[in-house]
């Protein structure tokens, strides 16, 4: 079977869900072929991935991240070309649009998968709990006509029920880690000395999008409290977001790094 994986996270973005839809394609069954669509700045034609060349433009309250504005037409075209028997939607941005047009306008059977809570994201980010509700209306709309949602967990399952979505529709899609790359054999001895790390002075790791919904104000007041309690230890910070310059700045002897290691999966270098 042929399935189009429609998301607005093109593959030079680093998140959830690149990370998870990397691993689909690494992973696929023999008789599952998938493919990514998405938009980014360029035009990019690969045997998993296929990416429009479109205007992008900073999301509200996150100018540092990017959506693109997809010509539906090219992506209607393509899919039609690839022969596609099923639309996958991964996230409900414009891309995510395109796939229930898509869907829509070749009768093909539409899935989806939950990620992100959008909803609650707004709420952080805007402090406004009306703009939180209109986000959270809106999302039931395209996940609304998905036959099957997949979610990473019962929370998540939970989240979306808020949506009005009819429990019967989600299924269970549970996550793994990969033994080959998280493995003891990848320990760095020289990276943990770099750190000023050891057996006594163990790392306090963070990686993922350094921004505000993360939580990460806690951070600094954690550390100030291991360290009135004599509790030796290295906070090490990996990622990038609009919070980093302002938690560097309170997490003195902190190491802050952009990146954690390079992955290739699907045809794309990314860095996860």
């Amino acid at each position: 079977m042929k399935v189009a994986i429609f998301t607005d996270n093109d593959f030079t973005k680093v998140n959830g869900v690149t990370t998870t839809l990397r691993a689909v394609l690494r992973h696929a069954p023999a008789d599952i072929q998938p493919r990514v669509y998405t938009c980014e700045s360029k035009n990019v034609q690969e045997p998993q991935y296929f990416a429009v060349g479109a205007w992008g433009m900073g999301i509200p309250f996150y100018r540092e991240m990017k959506i693109h504005l997809p010509p539906v037409r090219r992506l209607l075209n393509q899919i039609r070309r690839d022969g596609v028997e099923l639309v996958h939607l991964t996230t409900p941005g414009p891309v995510g649009l395109a796939a229930v047009y898509a869907a829509s306008r070749l009768r093909l059977p539409m899935v989806g998968s939950f990620h992100t809570d959008l909803a609650a994201y707004t709420r952080l980010l805007s402090g406004s709990t009306y703009l939180s509700r209109i986000v959270q209306e809106y999302m039931r709309w395209p996940y609304g006509r998905c036959e099957r949602i997949l979610v990473p967990s019962l929370a998540t399952r939970r989240t979306i029920l808020s949506c009005k979505i009819a429990p019967d529709k989600i299924g269970l899609w549970k996550r793994g880690v990969s033994t080959e790359l998280f493995t003891p054999a990848a320990r760095s001895t020289a990276l943990r000395e770099s750190w000023g790390a050891s057996d006594q002075r163990p790392v306090l790791l963070y990686v993922g999008r350094v921004s505000t919904e993360k939580g990460l104000d806690l951070l600094p007041a954690l550390t100030e409290r291991l360290r009135r309690s004599q509790i030796r230890h290295r906070l090490v910070v990996v990622g990038d977001g609009p919070m980093r310059r302002a938690l560097s700045d309170r997490c003195t002897g902190a190491h802050f790094h952009r990146h954690a290691f390079t992955a290739r999966s699907g045809g794309r270098d990314g860095v996860g």
